[in-house]
Order: structure tokens, then C-alpha cells, then sequence
């Protein structure tokens, strides 16, 4: 049992650190962006390119395990060789992100599942890791007329061993990454004090999102996007009080 345990944790931390990798690979592919060097914007990245990924990808490949083992392979080689090589200068972030991970890997494990996970959550994102090309299900249930970006996101996590266990990690990729923005966002605004408003929203955002949305395995495609709109009030206020 604790064996079990043990492959679950390094496929949870395999995952994200996974996803990570490819938001590190693309914001230093591209300086001239100017793309943050938080943990969290990075991270919100690499679902974004893994979600476009997975919409194209599912057209021509099923998301098996040898397809995701290679995927995913691929962005934790990402994410060490910058690690490793930025460690000194990263170690501070390093921090927010295994702390902020290791309580959501407790939280992702106590309670039941979404009503509608067993309804079309889990079928639709079990169909895309056994076939490609998926056109015309809608016929035999209502719920494949609804797809979801999370669902093929999801089938990019079935792996050996964990298997499906892991369809519950989009929602914890993106409570995960938006916290460590709101977090880093605090903390450096006290440190520069430069306490204002912006800095008692995010405090505010950052205590509702993880009292009203802490059931993460509960959580619907919804709950995710109000997650993101939050994150998009403050950035756009942000941006209206830019000076630049």
C-alpha cells in the first residue's frame, strides 16, 4: 500500500513539474515578451499550450500511455535542466511551489468526485487515452456535446501505473498556479511597500478561492474559470493603473 502511495506522489509531482517545464521552456524561447518569471503565470503556460496541444494531437494520435509518457517526459527534462541551472536564483519560488502543491496533493484526496465526473467528466476524457478522432458521440450521451479544454487535458495524465487516478489534476494545476500568483504578489508588495488596493484584493481573492473552492475534487469545469476570472480582474486592473 505504501508502494502504491509512493508511485502516486511521484506521478503528482511528475505531472506538474511537467507542466512547469513547458511554461519555462516557452517564456525563455520568447525574451521579447517579456513574459513573467513567476512560478504560477508560467505554469498557467504550459496547460495553456498543453490544452492547444491536446485539441490538435487528438486528431491524428489516442492519448495512451506511451504518447503522454514521451509528452510529458519531455516538459520534466524542461523543467529540470532549468532548475538546475537557475537553482540559486529560483529557490525562493521553488519553496511557494512544493508547499503550495504538497497541501492541494491533501486536499485533491478527501472528498468524492464532481456529480457529473462519472456522468461525461470521466468518459469523455477516458475515450480521448483509447481513441482519436472523436466525432459524432453526442448521439449516445448528451455530456459529449459539451466538451471541455480540462477533458483533454485530463486524458494527457492517463499514465502506467497511476492510469486514470490522475483526471483530477487540471483543477489543481490551476488553484495551484493561481495561488502562488496571489501569494508572490503579496509578499512582494509588503516587501516594496507598496501595499495599495490591488494588494487587499488579491489577499481577499486569494482567501475566497481556497475556502469556497477547496473541495478540488469536486470541483466542475466552472469552477476552474471563475478561478481565472478572478485572476484576469486583477491583472486588468493592474494594467489599468500601469504607468507603461
Amino acid at each position: 500500500m505504501f508502494s502504491n502511495f509512493a508511485i502516486f506522489i511521484f506521478f503528482y509531482f511528475f505531472i506538474i513539474s511537467s507542466v512547469l517545464g513547458y511554461g519555462l521552456f516557452f517564456a525563455r524561447s520568447v525574451n521579447r515578451l517579456n513574459i513573467s518569471s513567476n512560478f504560477g503565470y508560467l505554469g498557467l503556460i504550459g496547460i495553456f499550450f498543453l490544452c492547444i496541444y491536446s485539441y490538435f494531437s487528438s486528431i491524428f494520435v489516442s492519448h495512451g500511455y506511451l504518447h503522454n509518457s514521451i509528452l510529458l517526459g519531455i516538459g520534466f527534462i524542461f523543467f529540470l535542466f532549468f532548475i538546475i541551472n537557475n537553482y540559486f536564483s529560483l529557490n525562493s519560488k521553488l519553496l511557494y511551489f512544493f508547499i503550495v502543491f504538497i497541501i492541494l496533493f491533501i486536499s485533491s484526496l478527501i472528498y468524492k468526485t464532481h456529480d457529473d465526473f462519472p456522468y461525461y467528466h470521466f468518459p469523455y476524457s477516458y475515450i480521448l487515452t483509447q481513441n482519436n478522432l472523436i466525432i459524432g458521440l453526442g448521439h449516445f450521451n448528451l455530456g459529449f456535446r459539451t466538451p471541455s479544454s480540462l477533458f483533454y487535458l485530463n486524458s494527457l495524465f492517463f499514465l502506467p501505473y497511476v492510469k486514470y487516478y490522475m483526471f483530477m489534476l487540471p483543477s489543481v494545476l490551476i488553484l495551484g498556479f493561481t495561488n502562488i500568483i496571489l501569494i508572490e504578489r503579496i509578499f512582494k508588495n509588503i516587501e516594496l511597500n507598496k501595499i495599495n488596493y490591488i494588494t487587499f484584493l488579491c489577499l481577499l481573492i486569494f482567501i475566497f478561492i481556497n475556502i469556497f473552492f477547496y473541495r478540488i475534487a469536486e470541483h466542475g469545469t466552472d469552477k476552474s474559470a471563475q478561478i481565472l476570472a478572478f485572476l484576469l480582474i486583477v491583472e486588468t486592473l493592474i494594467f489599468l493603473n500601469s504607468k507603461k
